[in-house]
Order: structure tokens, then C-alpha cells, then sequence
């Protein structure tokens, strides 16, 4: 008797063994099949969403190239500057993206980060202040002693050799800096390339 007791407790024991593994497994089975219907709906949805949002692109391009093709059609001085204004917007977008990755550069490698609000704030409150109020701004400027002409002359002649002399260097540095910038830009350090019907 204590065997067939022992025996149908062991067989019970391993009974609820192998039920609870199987419930266990079953139990991971129906949450990883649940997780991957999940997800295969939310590619779904995103592939909607994407194909949704190349539908908007394609309809907003074309509206946008028809607006571009009908400006192309007016002539006359406003034909001329639609077609100026078109020309300067591949450059411009050009020099931004270049303007932007400098600056990252600059900024990462100098370790600068943008100032924060309160500073922001604090720096800049009082300039648009005195912008919301142009007319008092106007009216410290005429009433300032510094902007007066006399005020300016006496500065001038109270200057030492030595400052006219910095003055002069200064002005000569400015001056070659931008010559040198021109001839850069012409890539040519007199005149520029072509003849002279180029430029009417």
C-alpha cells in the first residue's frame, strides 16, 4: 500500500511538474506570438504611414513645380527677378548646410555650447526693450555727448601719433583682406575673365 502511495504521489509530483513546464511554455509561446503580431502590426502601420507621407511629398512637389513652371511664365522685369531669385536659392541652401557643419566643428572642437535662457534673457531684454521704443532710442542718441560733432572732433585731435598710426595699420589690414577676397573670388588678380562686352 505505502508503494502504490508513493508511487501516485511521485506520479503526481511528476505530473504537476510536467504540467507546469508545459504551462509555463505554452504561457511564453502565446506572449512571444503576441509580441511578433505586434510588431508585424506596427509595420504595418508604419509602412502605411510612410506610403501616406510619399503620397503627401509627391502631391506637395508637383504643386509646388506647377507654382515654379507658372512663375516661369511671367515675363517682363518681375519674369527676370522670379528667375534671379530661383537662381540664388541653390547657392543659399549650398552655403547654409556648409555654414551649419562649420559651425558644429567649431563648436565641438572649441567645446562651446549655446548659452542658456536666463542668460539669453538677460543679454537681450534690454536691446529689445529699447527697439520696442525707437523714438526714445532716437532721442538718447541726438542727446548723447559723445555723438556730438564737436564731441567727435576733440576725440580726434586728442589722438597721439601712435593711435593714427594704428588707425592707418588697421585700415590698410581691412583694405587687403578685402582686395584679396576679390581677387579670390574673380580667381584673377586683375580684371576680370572675358572680354569687355561681358560687362554692359
Amino acid at each position: 500500500m505505502q508503494i502504490s502511495l508513493l508511487r501516485s504521489s511521485t506520479v503526481r509530483q511528476l505530473a504537476s511538474r510536467r504540467f507546469a513546464s508545459t504551462t509555463a511554455e505554452s504561457a511564453s509561446q502565446a506572449a512571444s506570438r503576441a509580441a511578433s503580431k505586434a510588431q508585424d502590426a506596427a509595420k504595418q502601420t508604419a509602412a502605411k504611414a510612410q506610403d501616406a507621407a510619399k503620397v503627401a511629398a509627391s502631391k506637395l512637389m508637383s504643386a509646388a513645380s506647377g507654382l515654379g513652371n507658372s512663375l516661369g511664365k511671367v515675363g517682363g522685369r518681375t519674369g527676370q527677378l522670379i528667375k534671379g531669385v530661383e537662381s540664388l536659392i541653390p547657392p543659399a541652401i549650398y552655403y547654409a548646410k556648409v555654414a551649419k557643419e562649420l559651425s558644429k566643428l567649431v563648436f565641438h572642437g572649441q567645446n562651446m555650447y549655446p548659452p542658456n535662457i536666463e542668460t539669453f534673457q538677460k543679454t537681450f531684454s534690454p536691446i529689445i526693450d529699447k527697439l520696442k521704443n525707437p523714438r526714445a532710442l532716437i532721442n538718447s542718441a541726438s542727446a548723447s555727448a559723445t555723438l556730438q560733432p564737436a564731441s567727435i572732433l576733440a576725440r580726434l585731435k586728442a589722438f597721439t601719433p601712435r593711435e593714427y598710426a594704428q588707425a592707418g595699420v588697421l585700415t590698410a589690414e581691412v583694405i587687403g583682406f578685402y582686395t584679396v577676397g576679390k581677387m579670390i573670388g574673380r580667381r584673377k588678380i586683375v580684371g576680370y575673365r572675358g572680354g569687355n562686352n561681358d560687362h554692359h
